[in-house]
């Protein structure tokens, strides 16, 4: 899933004790928490900004201010700046949160908010420790998410697509953490502070630094793999059902926006999504032909000679210019050719998939090709969820408050009632 994008500035005029405020935001029927937390490291007083809601997980704060009249701090995002200000009444901070448009700089809505002093964060219950791992010889970072009363479950995010390290899941990692699970997130090979190369690796090698990681991770908790689950979403959720079925021993699984076919399918499904205003219905089809070759050499199906073939009897086309052809030196990705679906046929253990109605991505049908590969294993316990106005990413897609990108509200909620029946065996 996509981590939290804003940039939080904050000025401060003089320094002040480790504290924490949290607060929220109300408009018509949507509400949404977050919290800011001051600290003090190295001498110097430290902002973040957190909020499940919208997928941070304590993102630092830049050129603090805050004095006994006011608080003051700013949130900036791709498209808007979001303006805080708060003034002292009693124990609170009573103020406003002012939205601007980047492009404009034109005020667009305000709001009322307030910040009450959070004397016992939740985030304090929890210890986080840094821990490295060795997986193909690479030495890869991760951290270990341990309640102050732990269920002895536990919970391990795989990694995803791209280049994302472990901070795009560490906001879900501090969720379940407070539900009582263990939990451990970790760099993916190449991305944060690990060694190598994602970009080269096949699905399967980086399924293999996942299993290594759940070695590692049962094995300093002393948690059973039994007791142990994974999760993961897009690329990560296409990994979950052959993790299950290579290590049968393992608790369950849940499995987010996973297309039920090969991740080149995907990869064309978003791109016909994406482009089919600008092509049009007379023309998509064929565009979608010519863009299929170009990822069939980058994944290794083709050669450069049938390629360019498929190039020369349409270069005239005036849509041909926005199709992208990849040149003969490019890196391949044989990622691409990876399904999943096969594997859901094998695995045993408790699983749930989740898919967003308005995910682009994906095809639509996902879910229900992925269930009917299900109903063949021998899985007892298995949960398609579908979830309306939801994005590939799990963000809600409300356009009556678009100011801020926030989780759907049901997302971690069917989660946490599944797995209180995975609990309950």
């Amino acid at each position: 899933m996509k981590y939290f994008g804003f940039l939080v500035i904050v000025c401060f005029m003089a320094t002040v004790q480790a504290q924490s405020f949290k607060g929220s935001i109300d408009f018509g029927k949507t509400t949404f928490n977050y919290q800011i937390k001051l600290v003090q490291i190295e001498g110097q007083t430290r902002a973040f900004f957190s909020s499940i809601s919208m997928n941070a997980f304590e993102i630092p704060c830049q050129n603090m201010a805050f004095d006994k009249d006011s608080l003051k701090f700013y949130v900036i995002s791709d498209y808007y700046t979001y303006e805080y200000i708060f003034l002292p009444q009693n124990r609170k901070l009573n103020g406003h949160l002012k939205v601007y448009s980047n492009e404009t700089e034109q005020l667009l809505n305000s709001f009322e908010t307030e910040l009450i002093p959070d004397d016992l964060g939740e985030t304090d219950l929890i210890e986080q420790q840094e821990l490295t791992f060795v997986s193909n010889k690479l030495k890869l970072h991760g951290t270990l998410w341990k309640p102050k009363v732990p269920l002895n479950k536990g919970l391990l995010f795989v990694t995803s697509s791209q280049g994302n390290d472990r901070s795009g899941t560490n906001a879900e990692a501090q969720y379940f953490a407070n539900l009582g699970y263990t939990v451990f997130n970790y760099d993916k090979r190449g991305t944060g502070r690990s060694d190598g190369d994602w970009q080269s690796a096949t699905i399967e090698e980086l399924c293999t630094d996942d299993i290594n990681a759940l070695e590692f991770f049962y094995t300093i908790s002393a948690i059973p793999l039994s007791n142990i689950g994974i999760k993961g979403s897009s690329q990560g959720g296409i990994k979950i059902p052959y993790i299950l079925s290579k290590m049968p021993d393992l608790g369950f699984g849940i499995s987010i926006s996973c297309p039920s076919g090969t991740l080149m399918e995907s990869d064309l499904n978003y791109w016909k999504n994406l482009n089919y205003d600008q092509f049009g219905e007379a023309n998509i089809n064929q565009a979608l032909i010519v863009q299929k070759a170009g990822y069939d050499y980058l994944a290794g199906n083709i050669n450069y000679d049938s390629l360019l073939e498929i190039k020369n009897k349409n270069s005239k086309e005036d849509w041909f210019r926005h199709i992208w052809i990849p040149e003969k030196n490019v890196q391949r990705d044989y990622k691409l050719n990876f399904s999943g679906l096969p594997y859901f046929e094998k695995i045993t253990q408790p699983v749930m998939v989740i898919q967003g109605l308005s995910d682009e991505i994906i095809p639509m049908n996902s879910y229900k090709t992925i269930e009917k590969a299900i109903i063949k294993s021998n899985s007892n316990n298995y949960k398609v969820i579908t979830l309306k106005n939801t994005s590939h990413s799990m963000m809600y897609v409300n356009n009556e408050f678009p100011y801020f990108q926030l989780l759907t509200p049901d997302y971690l909620l069917v989660i946490t009632e599944w797995l209180k029946t995975i609990e309950a065996r």
